[in-house]
């Protein structure tokens, strides 16, 4: 393998080639000196195309000085068994749900120096926010070094690696919430005369909105309290969402998803 390979991608599907993107698209590492190791000729075809070095062959990467982890949890331990043990010291970046760097580590052997991240979708369009907690092995210039790569696809976070269970909940999956809820408010808006065309219009250009807003000084609740009017239409539908239990059904859907990361842990490491 080329030596002056800095960065190896272990899988470069939604997540990590959003990551690669933001590489490439800022300039953080020329291409010629990142390896992606890849199964789907597709990707490989994307990746080589901008001047990636591609291979199927995951003991290529082994020698790597950084190595960034983006495969399913589920899919860990097989390519463990063909990446591990590292047989120098590598900076490893892990974008995986639920594996602790004692996992990891485990599994790659005491030269993976391991920094835990948790991006989440819309660093597809460098609009995400990464999570990063520096794991077992690691130090400051590792984490220095693993905010610099995700910094390219959005904005940064530090905290501490107990946290990140629940952090994978909130901004990891949070997506996945917004969506939903534009999903039933389409439907809704459907089920009340108007056509789909113009609900999805309305639902995402509120939601766009709402976001610009939320993203500014002002708190969340103060925002909303300035839309609800006393005894008005907002100040209605507020009232029935939180009879229905809303902000509970919110805290059980965190508190469902930090066990299931908890979880992939355990069956991971089991």
């Amino acid at each position: 393998m080329n030596q002056d390979i800095e960065l190896a991608f272990i899988g470069c599907g939604n997540m990590g080639g959003a990551v690669l993107n933001g590489i490439l698209g800022g300039e953080t590492l020329p291409p010629e000196k990142i390896l992606v190791v890849e199964r789907s000729e597709a990707l490989i075809a994307r990746w080589s195309g901008r001047g990636v070095r591609c291979t199927e062959r995951l003991e290529e990467a082994r020698r790597v000085p950084r190595i960034l982890l983006a495969v399913k949890p589920q899919m860990f331990s097989a390519v463990a068994g063909e990446l591990g043990p590292l047989p120098t010291s590598s900076l490893v970046i892990s974008v995986m749900a639920g594996l602790s760097s004692d996992s990891i580590q485990g599994a790659l052997g005491t030269n993976a120096r391991v920094v835990r991240t948790m991006p989440n979708t819309p660093c597809q369009i460098h609009a995400g926010i990464t999570a990063i907690a520096p794991g077992l092995g690691s130090t400051p210039e590792d984490v220095q070094e693993t905010e610099r790569i995700m910094a390219t696809v959005g904005e940064v976070v530090h905290v501490e690696e107990s946290e990140m269970y629940a952090v994978t909940a909130i901004s990891g999956s949070g997506p996945a919430y917004v969506f939903l809820l534009a999903e039933a408010w389409i439907d809704a808006a459907i089920e009340h005369g108007i056509e789909k065309a113009t609900a999805e219009r309305l639902v995402k250009a509120t939601l766009q909105g709402a976001a610009r807003l939320a993203g500014g000084d002002q708190d969340p609740a103060a925002l909303r309290a300035a839309v609800t009017s006393k005894g008005g239409t907002t100040a209605a539908a507020i009232a029935r969402l939180e009879e229905l239990g809303f902000r509970a059904a919110m805290n059980e859907a965190i508190a469902a998803a930090t066990r299931r990361g908890r979880e992939l842990d355990s069956e991971v490491s089991s």
